[in-house]
């Protein structure tokens, strides 16, 4: 590649695309709106590598499991009623039936296996992604908790993928931290897991290295359109003429992305971590809490437990509520804990489109523009095989999944809106 491309956003799926992009030869800056890469959602995930659990958001189970612990106030999802929520909720409703949810549950395990295999790569290759592949257990606290895991176990062997299920005294062998209370879990030897800080910053790092341009504390305030082309970016630090755009800006891609006529209908799904100081008794291996719906996660010197999802709009504030029920779940499952300072309470807001997939590919009516957004609770998983994906486009190679379901303009406005379209950049701003 001998272009100029032009990332807007510095999370992992962002920072993924530059260096893929200058391993490419690509001439690459990237644009992070925060004062460091990761500044957002990226940081503080559940770091897992994933495909045996990376299903899709919409499906029948998740619209019913939804419909009971929205009245729950320590459930794992919450919603805030609101009107611009309605056609999210409306789309991830139609998303939800059996057939819909197959097809999407099929391209994210394609999707994920490669994004897993690709992890692998990057850290075969010398970099420091503090990638660990030892597997992860499923704990569940109930016999009817038992019995969905074996069904899920099934689903998976159907798809291809592996998994066990265990009684209790096989998960305690295979995970001694756990507690002697539970009914039983389920073991996946090929899941694997990181740091999503320490990943992104791996990256970030190897693509300095390979030359690209990285500018943290410059936001992108709108896009400059000539014709069918994105021409120039208005930043806080002026005005960058443009070859190539790749938008990977998380839950702010929608109001850039509007600009240009292009609707992405992506909803922040608000997540938390509780990060304990890791010591005697807390676990080798990640757990998913199955009916909790938290997972935990052990990283280098602490404990991390991950979960819940909340549709809040953009709104950042910490639910205490939601932050004791994960909490409370990490501590009937691992005694070690009960009772231990908590080091860290974080919140991030994950970029969730309503039928679950990814958003990737160029858009119809912005020839130079490329989407790579929507990855909801399985970005780090999904970073290098976007990355890849959008290399492929733009060297107009044939993708190596094909793109079509995952298109960004894919869906369309109920009631249409005229687009605010700049066709130069505003006075004020420096050229």
């Amino acid at each position: 590649m001998s272009r100029d491309v032009v990332v807007i956003g510095g999370g992992v799926i962002g920072v993924a695309v530059a260096y893929e992009l200058a391993c490419a030869g690509a001439q690459v800056t990237l644009l992070e709106r925060g004062g460091e890469l990761a500044w957002e959602c990226s940081a503080g995930n559940a770091g897992m590598v994933s495909s045996t659990h990376a299903l899709p958001l919409a499906s029948p189970t998740a619209l019913m499991q939804g419909l009971r612990w929205m009245w729950r106030r320590d459930s794992p999802f919450k919603l805030r009623p609101r009107t611009r929520l309605l056609p999210w909720l409306a789309r991830f409703t139609a998303a939800s039936t059996p057939v819909r949810a197959e097809r999407a549950g099929a391209l994210l395990v394609e999707l994920t296996q490669r994004g897993v295999e690709l992890h692998g790569a990057l850290a075969d290759a010398g970099l420091d992604t503090s990638l660990v592949r030892r597997g992860m257990v499923d704990a569940y606290e109930t016999p009817a908790g038992v019995e969905f895991g074996r069904a899920e176990v099934a689903a998976r062997h159907a798809l291809g993928l592996t998994g066990e299920l265990l009684t209790t005294e096989q998960l305690l062998e295979a995970e001694p931290a756990l507690s002697r209370e539970l009914a039983g879990g389920a073991f996946y030897p090929d899941e694997a897991h990181c740091d999503p800080l320490r990943f992104t910053h791996a990256l970030g790092e190897a693509a300095i290295e390979l030359g690209v341009d990285v500018r943290c504390r410059v936001e992108v305030l709108g896009l400059e359109r000539r014709g069918e082309r994105v021409s120039a970016l208005q930043t806080t630090s002026g005005r960058i003429e443009v070859d190539e755009v790749v938008l990977a800006a998380g839950v702010w891609s929608p109001g850039l992305a509007s600009e240009l006529g292009l609707y992405l209908p992506i909803e922040g799904g608000k997540g938390y971590h509780v990060d304990f100081d890791a010591g005697p008794g807390t676990p080798r291996l990640p757990v998913y809490m199955t009916e909790s719906r938290v997972v935990a996660t052990p990283l280098d010197g602490r404990l991390r437990l991950s979960g819940t999802l909340e549709l809040d709009g953009l709104d950042k504030r910490v639910d205490p509520v939601r932050v004791q029920a994960i909490v409370r779940s990490g501590e009937r499952h691992f005694p070690a804990i009960r009772g231990a300072a908590i080091r860290e309470v974080w919140r991030g807001l994950r970029p969730c489109a309503p039928d679950g997939l990814p958003l990737i590919g160029r858009v119809d009516g912005v020839e130079n523009l490329v989407v790579a957004t929507g990855h909801g609770m399985a970005g780090t998983t999904l970073a290098p095989i976007t990355a890849k994906l959008v290399a492929e486009v733009l060297q107009g190679l044939p993708p190596t999944v094909d793109l079509e379901p995952m298109r960004p303009d894919r869906f369309r406005r109920v009631l249409a809106r005229r687009p605010r379209v700049p066709t130069s950049a505003p006075e004020a701003l420096p050229a």
